[in-house]
């Protein structure tokens, strides 16, 4: 032997020569993300891993700038979706990995950070009003090395009862032994509302003339009739009696509450240390001023993660972070106090001011959006603090064995306060409303593992066995006042009315042992397995305890001595397989409990009532999960990755109706089942690749097919436009279906029965119909980077084919019946005007029906710019006269431009909830971002 050969995971290899002393300082991989997948209780290296993950590194998510890290995932991972509903700094954004797993239990990920579960989830006094505040947005997302996607049984079935919906794995970054390093970002720039194109509200002229042929077709005027006569009309009390500005006034009530925001994003860190001992240290501030007036996010946080080596067998280490965010929100889209729900309603001959300055508070919808949003106006704060500390000691013996403790406390308050003001109508009635609410949570983890690995000849294993102990509590309290003396000051003692006064301390416990064993042998076979016994408070006495456990499969045909003459153009072939099952315990704390109410009265005697009745056979939701993939390399700059996987989720929670001789209406029964099948791809290409010159690109795209498999009777749940039903996905539309307008009369024109042709002027003879899914089809995203010598380029466009929206907010934007409303100019450029027209935008009509069918319906498809980013990084050559390792220019584009594909749609944006209904949400901004890296 004449040279040596070292290598490590997250290492570029080296070649050496053979010689008495060899020192050799490995070098970072730019590979090293893709070689390793953390799995939450360890670091898996990817060639050995028989699972499916997605992992995304530092440099994709911070190219996004968002207060929530998640964010930046969207279509950067295959099966993994995010509910794009708001763009409201720091609220809650929901997302699905694999389909919709649940109907009544949760549907969100488990997210563990650095090995320690956390509180996640939508959270706030006013949630229910999409006034939503999420745990996450106070994460500094510049701390973030990794996020690992944990999508099938292999990966997920170890964490048991929380799994069934996905794991979300967030590693933070550690130090490095060797020269301390001192690490600078700077971002600033300016968000702007997106484009509105044909869904922009009317100007006064247009509105006008809109009025003018509405009375028309209602009689108020004859055939000749001026804009005179409409104005008059409009103003009269014999009339609609509306009080109008001065002439020629044009009020853009959407341009009123909107506006130009400012974002700053500044992030400085530390890391180094020696062989023994490793730290990192960072600080950060976020600071988003909404384009929605009074929407705005301030975020201050901190972390540090330390490890230190007290001998070659014993090391311990901290990491903890800390942060505290003040955010303006409000309710949100849906809601008639939101700003951008009133600014639609809003006609344009009203003034924001009077004349004499004053707010104009006379008008037709009795609200004034700007001034409510004013300094003395509505209030909507709420300030959250949230600190994660886990410390953790490992210890090293008998060669192969390593034990590893690790507790983990994540603590998070959100303290809200909201103030309904004068200058809100119901406010104004009440004297004012104030309120405040409180709300303490606190996540406990106690993990312990115990891991054994040894190698012998071409054999490798690698066990673990473990125990965790978690504990969560809740204390929650929100109080109410209202008639206020004054509005000069607004805190809750100065109110004369007391209102509600609620507190609730809740909590749950879950202990779990657990187990999981890799093996593999020849670089060529690999087998894991695990096994997990979860035992939950939240279930009934006698399901208390479930199991879980999974098993893989991966065999690399590459390797084997019959490939050898496909190497020159077959780089990899790798085919795996898992199966296994993982629960859901998301169920509320008590719902397997008799519950008993308090606060009750009898002859003026305190008592309590029932209020649950127990059930204490209520178990686990319960998922099966096969998976098969297919690794493919191709000439060395070409890779593919082909997955379907087969999701089954059983024993699915249902309220069934119980008889009212019980004093109930109801109990939570285990009877459901759910499936979700699909595909999922990921294209990698490399073209070119040297030291001056690099370009890359990747495609990913998810096909996934949900369906009920059974309900808890046998009857479907059937609303107004939805249905629930065997056989059926989740989000089924059923409606009445629109059939276009009568070209002689302008009527509306609706589909009878079920089927066939034939078509009604009366709504209420319409039959409903199936007419499609929310779900895309397909969905993903498209990353292109290009490195020219000291400047980059890349980009990322992401993607929606097939699905369906329902914008129930159009039925009041595109007005066809009230004379006191807006309407858009879509309906004002096609409404059916005379006999003969051709449209599908019935004439303008008081007493017009505006209720749900399919004339809201769309094709939701779109392709959008998520980001793009060009920066140059300047020559080392200048930079080592200054003692700087690395100076990087960059601006960056967000949310630039979003094409809806569906002919049909008419929307602010195609973008949704999961449920694919348009609301008045707030806008995702597009953000144009000047940026700073600097290394020293």
């Amino acid at each position: 032997a004449r040279t040596l050969v070292i290598s490590y995971v997250g290492m570029t290899t080296q070649e050496v020569a053979l010689r008495p002393t060899v020192n050799v300082q490995l070098q970072s991989s730019e590979h090293s993300l893709s070689e390793v997948v953390v799995t939450g209780y360890g670091v898996t290296r990817k060639v050995a891993f028989t699972g499916s993950a997605s992992t995304v590194g530092n440099d994709v998510i911070t190219k996004s700038t968002n207060a929530d890290p998640i964010r930046a995932l969207q279509g950067a991972a295959t099966g993994f979706t995010i509910a794009s509903t708001t763009g409201q700094p720091g609220a809650y954004n929901a997302v699905l990995i694999r389909g919709l797993g649940s109907m009544n239990s949760g549907t969100q990920p488990l997210y563990v950070i650095d090995g320690v579960p956390v509180s996640t989830g939508s959270f706030g006094m006013r949630s229910g009003e999409a006034a939503t505040l999420n745990p996450l947005s106070n994460m500094n997302p510049n701390d973030i090395e990794t996020i690992s996607i944990l999508k099938d049984a292999t990966a997920t079935s170890i964490y048991g009862s929380r799994a069934s919906n996905g794991v979300v794995v967030i590693t933070t970054k550690s130090g490095k032994a060797g020269k301390t390093k001192v690490s600078l970002t700077a971002k600033a720039g300016n968000a702007m509302i997106p484009a509105r194109n044909s869904y922009r509200m009317l100007n006064t002229a247009e509105w006008y003339d809109f009025i003018g042929v509405m009375g028309k077709n209602t009689g108020w005027f004859d055939d000749g009739y001026s804009m005179d006569e409409v104005k008059e009309f409009v103003t009269s009390d014999d009339g609609l009696g509306l009080v109008a500005g001065p002439a020629g006034l044009d009020t853009d009530w959407y341009e009123a509450v909107t506006r130009t925001g400012v974002t700053q994003d500044y992030n400085i860190d530390i890391s180094g240390g020696s062989e023994k001992t490793k730290f990192f240290l960072s600080g950060a501030y976020y600071d988003e001023t909404g384009i929605v007036i009074s929407k705005d996010m301030k975020r201050y946080s901190g972390r540090l993660n330390l490890s230190h080596e007290i001998s070659s067998h014993v090391s311990l280490g901290l990491n903890a972070s800390a942060s505290f965010s003040n955010m303006n929100h409000g309710a949100g889209g849906g809601y008639f106090s939101d700003p951008i729900t009133m600014a639609m309603m809003m006609l344009p001959i009203e003034p924001v001011y009077n004349e004499d300055g004053s707010w104009n508070m006379n008008t037709g919808t009795g609200y004034n959006p700007v001034a409510q949003r004013s300094e003395k106006g509505d209030k909507s704060s709420a300030k959250q603090y949230r600190a994660t500390v886990s410390p953790w000691v490992k210890v090293a013996f008998l060669n192969n064995f390593t034990f590893l403790s690790r507790y983990g406390m994540d603590f998070y308050n959100a303290k809200e306060f909201g103030l309904w003001s004068m200058l809100q109508p119901q406010g104004n009635d009440m004297g004012m409303l104030g309120e405040e609410g409180n709300r303490y949570r606190t996540l406990w983890t106690w993990t312990n593992t115990l891991n054994y690995t040894k190698s012998f000849g071409s054999h490798n294993l690698n066990l673990l066995i473990g125990e965790e102990t978690q504990f969560a509590n809740d204390d929650d309290a929100y109080m109410s006042t209202s008639n206020y003396p004054t509005d000069a000051v607004y805190t809750l003692e100065n109110g004369s009315v007391p209102g509600d006064a609620v507190t609730s301390i809740t909590n749950y416990a879950l202990a779990s042992y657990f187990m999981n064993g890799e093996y593999d042998y020849a670089d060529k076979y690999y087998l894991s397995a695990s096994l997990r016994r979860d035992g939950s408070s939240r279930f009934g006495a006698n399901n208390k305890w479930g199991t879980f456990w999974s098993a893989g499969l991966k065999y690399r045909l590459i390797n084997e001595s019959f490939m050898d003459a496909t190497r020159d153009w077959l780089s990899n072939l790798t085919l795996r397989t898992s199966y296994g099952t993982t629960g859901n315990q998301d169920i509320g704390w008590y719902r397997a409990r008799g519950l008993y109410g308090y606060g009750y009265k009898y002859a003026n005697s305190p008592g309590m009532i029932p209020t649950q009745i127990a059930n204490p056979d209520l178990r686990w939701e319960q998922t099966g999960k096969f998976n098969i993939g297919l690794e493919i390399g191709l000439l060395d700059f070409i890779t593919l990755d082909l997955e379907y996987y087969n999701n089954v989720t059983s024993d699915m929670l249902f309220e069934v109706p119980l008889s009212r001789t019980t004093g109930f209406a109801n109990i939570m029964q285990n009877v459901g089942e759910m499936q979700n099948t699909g595909v999922e791809a990921v294209l990698g290409v490399t073209p070119v690749k040297s030291s001056n010159f690099g370009w890359n690109f990747s495609l990913n795209l998810t096909h996934n097919k949900n369906k009920i498999v059974k309900l808890s009777t046998d009857m479907p749940i059937e609303s107004t436009y939805t249905i629930r039903e065997a056989g059926r996905p989740y989000y089924t539309f059923k409606m009445k279906e629109y059939a276009g307008v009568d070209p002689e009369t302008g009527a509306q024109l609706w589909y009878k029965g079920e089927e066939g042709t034939e078509t009604t002027t009366d709504y209420n003879a319409a039959g409903k119909r199936y007419l499609g899914e929310a779900d895309p089809k397909l969905y993903g995203g498209f990353t292109n980077n290009i490195r020219a010598y000291d400047f980059d380029l890349s980009f990322q466009l992401n993607y929606s084919f097939g699905g369906k929206v329902y914008n129930s907010a159009a039925r009041y934007d595109e007005n066809i019946n009230n004379p006191f409303g807006n309407t858009t100019e879509y309906v004002y450029e096609n409404m059916w005007r005379k006999p003969g027209d051709q449209t599908t935008v019935p004439a303008p009509k008081y007493g017009n029906n505006t209720s749900h069918s399919s004339r809201f319906l769309m094709d939701g498809s779109y392709i959008k710019l998520y980001n793009i980013q060009l920066g140059y990084n300047i020559p080392k050559s200048i930079l080592g006269k200054l003692s700087i390792e690395k100076v990087r220019l960059f601006v960056s584009g967000e949310n630039l431009a979003t094409w809806a594909l569906g002919d049909d749609f008419r929307g602010l944006n195609p973008e949704t909830a999961f449920d694919g209904v348009i609301w008045w949400n707030y806008p995702q901004a597009r953000k144009l971002m000047f940026g700073l890296n600097l290394n020293f």
